[in-house]
């Protein structure tokens, strides 16, 4: 997204420069702000001047290139690739509308569509006036856009009624999941009705649920996504590689993401205070209605896993826990059966590879025997 940073740098502080440690504040401010202060919020915090540069700064751009990450493996998919028409509705989306990030897909040719129709829902009037100014400079002039925004809040079932004839492709809620289930007392239950509208013989129909990656907004994604596998009948395209219940669960674990991306130019100084900013860190689920999953692009016929840790190292050889088959389990590789190049050793966070053979140790551990085949199927660790 760096070519679009300067844009919102601009809205941010118009041509002012402001100094880092300015930067750093208002940056610190908004991502705690977003991250960990869920029941803290202010109805109006969005007229708070520092927060929303700080929010223009750091958190548009982090947004969208989540966003953009996960949409760029969902259109991998062949029955998505050549997709021409796509309507997307955004609940939630503050002055981060997510058709931004199909402005990219589409320059980057990931998508093809000839016509996008957006709609943005978001109870704040500033948000709203932040994110018309932010398609107005970046939408791409040869591609139709029709977008508009409903301002309305979306904790109301009235709100999902109102867009219930769009029948649309795409449904994001973008760290809105929290706002709307512990501020609003909205139950699980709530929201699957509210979903049920769109869901409902509409087989195209994708969700995708994007939040914090902290163990409390993973956990409850995690929850929420068996619950609409079992109740509306979705299926999960990634990151999960089936339908059964998550595993991490089980294992009173969380699973998140960590991917790297090109953090806006006038980011990069934060390495040195302290502050990660080279990965992005979240959890997210991408359900749809026709049975497609991340697995249907691999050519590999055989065992596939989905890390969702580090690698890491012990005495006389390396782990990492992996998905597999609905279960959380602990893969091992003895370092004296390590190859030259070999393709263990490249398997980061989120991962997705596949081994000829195993050997099973117990119920949850396995190891890679010296003969076996690995091979990277895909990683979402290339620059955002």
């Amino acid at each position: 997204m760096q070519d679009f940073d300067k844009v919102f740098f601009k809205l941010a502080f118009n041509n002012k420069i402001p100094s880092k440690q300015h930067l750093k504040n208002l940056i610190l401010q908004s991502s705690d702000f977003f991250t960990f202060l869920d029941f803290k919020r202010p109805s109006d915090y969005m007229t708070n001047q520092d927060f929303l540069k700080g929010y223009l700064i750091y958190f548009v751009p982090v947004s969208l290139a989540k966003i953009y990450s996960i949409m760029k493996e969902f259109f991998w998919h062949s029955s998505m690739f050549h997709k021409k028409h796509l309507k997307i509705i955004d609940i939630g989306c503050g002055p981060s509308p997510s058709v931004v990030s199909f402005f990219k897909l589409w320059q980057n040719r990931i998508i093809f569509s000839d016509n996008i129709q957006y709609i943005g829902v978001e109870l704040e009037e500033k948000a709203i006036e932040l994110g018309e100014k932010i398609i107005q400079a970046l939408k791409p002039q040869d591609l139709s856009i029709e977008y508009r925004f409903l301002k309305t809040d979306a904790s109301d079932l009235k709100t999902y009624i109102k867009l219930k004839e769009l029948n649309p492709d795409i449904m994001i809620f973008s760290n809105s999941i929290g706002e709307i289930l512990d501020n609003k007392g909205i139950t699980d239950e709530d929201f699957i009705n509210f979903i049920n509208y769109f869901s409902f013989n509409n087989e195209k129909f994708t969700l995708v649920l994007i939040e914090p990656g902290t163990k409390k907004s993973a956990s409850r994604l995690q929850m929420l996504r068996d619950k609409l596998i079992k109740e509306l009948d979705f299926y999960s395209y990634s990151p999960c590689l089936n339908n059964l219940p998550c595993p991490a669960l089980q294992a009173k674990n969380w699973c998140y993401e960590e991917r790297k991306w090109s953090a806006p130019s006038y980011l990069s100084f934060l390495g040195a205070k302290g502050l990660q900013v080279n990965y992005l860190k979240f959890s997210y689920i991408i359900l749809t209605k026709d049975g497609i999953n991340i697995k249907d692009t691999f050519e590999a016929d055989e065992i596939v896993i989905k890390n969702t840790s580090h690698l890491l190292n012990e005495k006389g050889k390396s782990k990492l826990w992996g998905c597999w088959d609905g279960r959380l389990v602990h893969i091992e590789r003895l370092k004296r059966d390590y190859v030259e190049h070999d393709p263990w050793l490249k398997i980061k966070k989120g991962t997705y590879f596949s081994i000829d053979r195993l050997e099973t140790l117990s119920n949850n551990k396995i190891r890679i025997p010296p003969d076996a085949k690995i091979k990277i199927l895909y990683s979402p660790h290339e620059d955002i």
